[in-house]
This record gives structure tokens, C-alpha cells and sequence, in this order.
């Protein structure tokens, strides 16, 4: 199996090269033949990849100022909560306290009236002909 993968891995490297030389032939006699014509596809060619590559690069710096204008607002966004923090946390605290004071007195009504109301539930059991 080694063997025969191998083979055919040769075979194509040398298909690869055979093309490449028979194509670079092909465009040396294009040059010799035409030289006003295959210097102006090589110009046109080459300023099409300058715009295209010109523009791929104008991208990256836009995605990296993009990235920087987002990175300097979240520090000044945990800038501004580490100085105005308490000010914001201090109503919520107190709500929260509030809201837990409220609970508690209700736990506290509702086991009060539990107990209370407990006797007269266990006196209201009724059995079913004393089977139950």
C-alpha cells in the first residue's frame, strides 16, 4: 500500500512539474512573441492585485481600530463603575434589604398562624368508621 501511494505521489509531483515547465514555456514564448501585449497584462495583473491586496489591508486596520475603540470603552465603562459603584449599589442594597425584611415577616405571620390554626386542623380529623 506504502508502495503504490508512492508511485502515484511521483507521478503527480512530476505531472506538477512537467505542467509548470510546459506553462512557463508557454508564457516565455508569449513574451517573445507579443512583448507590448504581455506587459500589459502583467501591469494590469499586477495593479488589480495592489488594489486587491491595498484593500485586504485597509480591512485588517479597520477590524483592529474597531477592536481598539471597543477594548478603550469597556475601560472606560469599568472605569467609571469602580468610581460610581457605590453610588448605584447603595439603592439596590437597600431594596434588597428591604425585600428581605418584608419575607421574613411574612415567614414569620405564616408560621404564627400555622401554629395557630394547628389544634383546630387535628381536631377536624375524621376517620372513615374508624379505619382511617
Amino acid at each position: 500500500m506504502n508502495e503504490s501511494f508512492e508511485s502515484t505521489a511521483g507521478s503527480a509531483r512530476k505531472g506538477v512539474g512537467a505542467f509548470g515547465a510546459q506553462a512557463r514555456e508557454n508564457i516565455l514564448t508569449q513574451v517573445r512573441r507579443e512583448p507590448t501585449k504581455s506587459f500589459t497584462i502583467i501591469l494590469a495583473v499586477a495593479i488589480v492585485l495592489s488594489v486587491l491586496v491595498g484593500y485586504r489591508i485597509s480591512q485588517m486596520e479597520e477590524e483592529s481600530k474597531r477592536q481598539r475603540l471597543i477594548e478603550d470603552w469597556m475601560k472606560e465603562v469599568t472605569h467609571w463603575i469602580r468610581y460610581h459603584g457605590q453610588k448605584l449599589g447603595s439603592p439596590l442594597r437597600e431594596g434588597f434589604e428591604a425585600t428581605k425584611s418584608a419575607v421574613e415577616d411574612m415567614a414569620k405571620t405564616g408560621a404564627r398562624v400555622g401554629r395557630k390554626w394547628q389544634p383546630r386542623l387535628e381536631e377536624q380529623k375524621r376517620s372513615f368508621f374508624n379505619l382511617f
